[in-house]
């Protein structure tokens, strides 16, 4: 084989190598749209399937509840949104996706290192030499040539931090089924942020601590390492820059705000563990005021969670939030774990002093007391409950809760007192039925049969 043969090849295989990159460049872009796809589908069916259960029949209007209206508004799964053709969304995403494969193609290519090659690092370029000066003295041409390759070596670490962190937030775009162009705009921001903070620092840190490459090179692996981060969370250079430098900080952070930074791991409602945790953090849900807040029925639409278990979890954060932890402890020792169970408590007259105690439970920082009269007593304490249940998300909630169990048909007093609200407004008899002979309600009624006593339900009290 001739020298010319050999660069023949080599030009070949570089080629083969870079129709490789571009192909994996539109690799992920199409295998988020199929995966919306397919989750679009089979959430449908879901929604479909559940339409019964949610519809209130007993009233005039057949009607959904609202908290189902708006999971099937999500994935159009309304039967005006079905039958019609719906229109083609496709030609918003064509620029940013565009736009996206070319970044992480050129980004594949710096790592790759297909297109870098001895002549072109010997000119001077201000993005891989910084400020490093150049003479003709051959050392400090092979000075600029060393430092051009470390900088290369943090682009590329950045850039691959940064392109895990586009996987996962495009993965948790489709399992959200939030997906939209801005999407690829917003990852493709975050790659180009990320890697031009990442270089700057590593010119800043080179002139400021005025190292020479060969000084850096024991250096290199912590930098490195930091690189990756950087490109996983770009804000850590931010804030390591203007740690740095802090006259650099145009808005200051009042420190006293420190104190009402308050933040509940997901992981304390009783029947979440790790894996849980892990999967409810794709849907963005990350801390208990975001679980209070959620759509039970979208959770049970969108994780392999049932419906009673995502409800039980909801009702269990949204008694977190509205009280402190001292309380939520006392609480759980009487057995009171959701919003509805401390509600139910207060109605039983018997049962009231132990909810008084436990909402008087004294406040403390974890070690000390800080207040040990909360104010709670037998007078206020409807007012009390009452306001911890008036917000939107409880009256939500409570709502499918109280569906779900007219829908079951629960011989419970307080689902019996429900059903009687829903038929209390009987339509007016006509004229014609006020007119019937007074013979007709002489009729003997039947005598009751131990069916019919067993079957007759007591009027609400």
């Amino acid at each position: 084989m001739t020298a010319q043969d050999f660069f023949e090849l080599a030009g070949e295989l570089r080629i083969i190598s870079m129709m490789g990159l571009l192909c994996l460049s539109f690799l992920l872009p199409l295998t988020i749209f199929i995966g919306r796809s397919n989750i679009k589908t089979v959430r449908q069916k879901i929604i479909a399937d559940l339409e019964t259960v949610f519809r209130i029949n007993d009233s005039d209007t057949d009607k959904l509840i609202p908290s189902f209206e708006f999971a099937a508004y999500k994935y159009r799964a309304l039967p005006h949104y079905i039958e019609g053709r719906q229109p083609s969304e496709w030609r918003a995403y064509i620029l940013p996706v565009l736009v996206f494969i070319m970044v992480t193609f050129s980004g594949f290519i710096t790592a790759s290192g297909a297109l870098l090659t001895k002549e072109r690092l010997e000119h001077f370029q201000p993005l891989f030499s910084g400020m490093t000066l150049v003479t003709d003295d051959p050392a400090s041409l092979r000075a600029m040539l060393d430092y051009q390759l470390q900088t290369i070596a943090i682009l590329t670490f950045t850039f691959f931090g940064a392109y895990v962190w586009s996987i996962d937030y495009l993965v948790r775009r489709i399992s959200n089924y939030d997906l939209s162009p801005i999407s690829f705009l917003r990852v493709t921001a975050h790659i180009i942020l990320a890697c031009v903070t990442s270089v700057t620092l590593h010119h800043g840190y080179m002139d400021v601590a005025q190292a020479t490459p060969a000084s850096a090179v024991s250096d290199r692996m912590p930098e490195l390492i930091v690189a990756f981060l950087i490109g996983f969370f770009p804000k850590l250079g931010l804030q390591t820059l203007l740690s740095r430098v802090p006259q650099l900080q145009i808005r200051r952070i009042d420190p006293r705000a420190q104190g009402f930074v308050r933040e509940y791991p997901i992981d304390m409602i009783m029947g979440i563990d790790s894996a849980i945790k892990f999967r409810l953090a794709e849907f963005e849900i990350e801390d208990v005021q975001n679980l209070a807040t959620a759509n039970p029925i979208l959770l049970f639409v969108e994780t392999p969670y049932g419906i009673y278990e995502t409800m039980d979890w909801v009702a269990q954060a949204q008694l977190i939030l509205a009280l402190d932890l001292d309380q939520i402890e006392a609480l759980r020792t009487i057995n009171i774990r959701t919003i509805f169970d401390i509600e139910r408590f207060m109605e039983r007259p018997e049962s009231r002093p132990l909810l008084l105690a436990a909402l008087n439970t004294p406040k403390t920082d974890g070690k000390t007391i800080v207040q040990q009269d909360r104010g709670v007593t037998l007078d206020n304490l409807e007012s009390v409950v009452r306001a911890i249940g008036e917000d939107l998300h409880v009256q939500r909630l409570r709502q499918v809760w109280r569906n779900i169990e007219l829908k079951l048909s629960f011989d419970l007093p307080h689902v019996r007192r429900e059903r009687a609200l829903l038929l209390s407004d009987p339509p007016p008899e006509p004229e014609t039925a006020r007119a019937q002979p007074a013979a007709t309600a002489t009729i003997a009624p039947l005598e009751p049969t131990p069916a019919t006593e067993v079957a007759r339900v007591p009027e609400p009290a």
